[in-house]
């Protein structure tokens, strides 16, 4: 349901600049050729977007979240820019569109809806939160970078400042994709639900999947202030789940970002996105809650 809101949303975005100008000045250039292939280039730009949001998985999720909001943005910028007209309209149109996109977006049920959407068979994903200085520090810089290599470099271009462009291009663009990158290893980090048990899947906190039984789960549920479990939440904020295991596990815990040691858990903390839906599934399967 929150997936076809956000194509919705999306959708009303192009029919407001379909309805009128919703493109900034600044972005257009004034030779009529340039300006017509930075047209074209930004509706292939709201095209790829669009076939983000309707199709699943966690690439084109990460696509959809750099893409919704720098359409966002944009409009943002131009509506600032326009004195008042009939223009105006389908501007405020697309900003109110791409607002609520970008919201719904961020929804841990709609993000959560797009990569369980891609799972096989009998799973269910369940997103974990981001780390805490993550989530504080770098995301919102990881979009900007991402957003800005990708289209600072051809506008240079289009307007024809060739070795600015070129330069700009030549180092935004693999910098637009390690940011993009970044951000899509986020959006791979899932508590997985598979008909034996679940799956721990997270590359901040463990070297490798841990894959964990029903037998071999004694039970999991919300952990105590004062649990000796081992923390695999990577920092992140809220509500952490603890699962408590039959008998101990060898595990690779990461300890810095190349590095990992070997460690035996009964007891581990893990921080999903929804919590109460994780319980609710765990009970569903058979699984004892704690």
């Amino acid at each position: 349901m929150l997936r076809a809101a956000a194509v919705a949303a999306w959708l009303a975005v192009g029919v407001g600049a379909l309805w009128g100008d919703s493109a900034h000045s600044g972005l257009l250039p004034d030779g009529g050729a340039a300006r017509t292939t930075v047209i074209v280039a930004l509706w292939l730009a709201y095209v790829v977007v669009l076939a983000a949001l309707l199709l699943p998985g966690a690439r084109a999720l990460t696509v959809a979240r750099i893409g919704v909001p720098a359409g966002a943005v944009e409009l943002a910028i131009t509506l600032a820019s326009l004195n008042a007209g009939t223009a105006e309209a389908s501007v405020v149109v697309g900003l109110v569109a791409a607002a609520c996109g970008t919201g719904i977006l961020l929804q841990p049920a709609c993000a959560e809806a797009h990569v369980d959407a891609a799972s096989y068979g009998d799973e269910r994903r369940f997103l974990l939160r981001p780390p805490a200085p993550v989530l504080v520090a770098l995301v919102v810089p990881m979009w900007a970078v991402a957003v800005a290599g990708v289209t600072v470099g051809p506008l240079l271009l289009a307007d024809r400042g060739w070795a600015a462009g070129i330069a700009a291009a030549a180092v935004g663009l693999p910098v637009a994709a390690l940011a993009a990158h970044s951000l899509f290893r986020l959006a791979r980090r899932w508590l997985v639900f598979v008909p034996n048990g679940l799956v721990f899947h997270d590359h901040l906190a463990v070297a490798e999947p841990l894959p964990v039984g029903r037998r071999g789960i004694v039970s999991i549920g919300p952990a105590p202030a004062d649990t000796a479990a081992t923390d695999l939440t990577a920092q992140a904020f809220g509500m952490a789940l603890e699962l408590r295991l039959a008998e101990p596990v060898t595990v690779s815990v990461m300890t810095g970002r190349n590095r990992s040691e070997q460690r035996s858990l009964t007891a581990l903390l893990m921080s999903p996105s929804r919590p109460a839906a994780v319980l609710a599934t765990a009970e569903r399967r058979g699984i004892k809650l704690g």
